[in-house]
C-alpha cells in the first residue's frame, strides 16, 4: 500500500500499473475522510483480499468503508464491488449507465466474450452488483468532511465518471487519461474519441492539483499538466499514444 498524500492511499493496482494487487486490477484508491472511508474503484474481484490487507497495514478496515464509487462498470474497476458490499454493507455509487451494466453482470459487461478473446481468464467470473446510488453529472456526495463531485466524462465508455474532490484539489479520472497525456483507446462501441477530447476539456478546468488515474501512475502535483499534454496532441490533429 502506498500513501500517496496525506488523505489518498492505492491499495491496489495491476498489469497496467504497480502490479501491487491483482494483475486484472486497475487502481485502487481509498480516501481516509475522517473516520470514514472511500474507494474509487474497486478491482476485477479476483483478490479482494489483498486490498483489505493492504488497508490493514495503515490501519484501515473494511468496515470504515461507506462508499465505494465506480468511475464505470469495466469489469477491471468494479468487479470487486459485489464482495465488499456483501462483507461490509459499504454503499456502491456510480453513473446510471454503470447501475445498469454491472447490475446485468456478466451478460450486459460481454465477460463471456472478453474470455474468449483473452481479455480475462478462463477462470474469471463477474458478480453482479446492485448499486445503492445513481448520480447523475454535477451531483455532489458528502462523506465525513469531504464532498465528491461527479463529472460526467464519457469517450472511453459511455458511462464514465470522474470525481473531484474540492476540500484535496483531487481529481479521480479513471480511465479518462494517464501519464504524459496518454489514452486508452477501445475496440468497443461505446468508446468515442471526439467525446473524450470533450471529456478532457471540460475536465481541464477543474482546478485539480493531484490527479488520479485508473492505470499507470498517480500523478501528485500534476496541476493541469497531464491534461495540456493530451489537449495539444488533439489540437495538433494527431490522437495520443494509447496505454492498450
Amino acid at each position: 500500500m502506498a500513501q500517496l498524500t496525506e488523505r489518498v492511499f492505492l491499495v491496489g493496482s495491476g498489469l497496467l500499473g504497480n502490479r501491487m494487487s491483482d494483475d486484472y486490477d486497475c487502481n485502487v484508491y481509498y480516501v481516509a475522510a475522517g473516520d470514514k472511508g472511500i474507494l474509487i474503484d474497486c478491482g476485477g474481484g479476483r483478490n479482494t483480499h489483498i486490498l483489505l490487507d493492504l488497508l490493514a497495514q495503515h490501519g484501515f478496515s473494511g468496515e470504515q468503508l461507506e462508499w465505494i464509487v465506480l468511475t464505470h462498470a469495466h469489469a477491471d474497476h468494479s468487479g470487486g464491488a459485489a464482495i465488499l458490499q456483501q462483507q461490509f454493507g459499504a454503499k456502491v455509487v456510480c453513473s446510471r449507465l454503470t447501475a445498469e451494466l454491472v447490475s446485468g453482470g456478466e451478460d450486459t459487461l460481454g465477460i463471456g466474450k472478453a474470455r474468449e478473446q483473452g481479455i480475462y481468464p478462463a477462470d474469471y467470473r463477474y458478480e453482479s452488483c446492485v448499486p445503492t446510488l445513481v448520480i447523475e453529472d454535477g451531483e455532489r456526495l458528502s462523506c465525513g468532511d469531504l464532498e465528491l463531485h461527479f463529472v460526467a466524462t464519457p469517450g472511453h465508455s459511455r458511462d464514465h465518471m470522474s470525481i473531484y474532490i474540492p476540500q484535496l484539489a483531487a481529481l479521480f479520472c479513471g480511465d479518462v487519461l494517464f501519464s504524459n497525456g496518454r489514452i486508452a483507446v477501445q475496440q468497443a462501441e461505446d468508446f468515442s474519441l471526439e467525446e473524450l477530447v470533450c471529456s478532457i476539456r471540460k475536465l481541464k478546468r477543474l482546478p485539480a492539483k493531484d490527479l488520479f488515474p485508473g492505470h499507470w501512475q498517480a500523478l501528485c502535483g500534476d496541476e493541469g499538466k497531464t491534461m495540456a499534454a493530451a489537449e495539444r496532441k488533439f489540437a495538433a490533429g494527431e490522437i495520443p499514444e494509447s496505454i492498450v
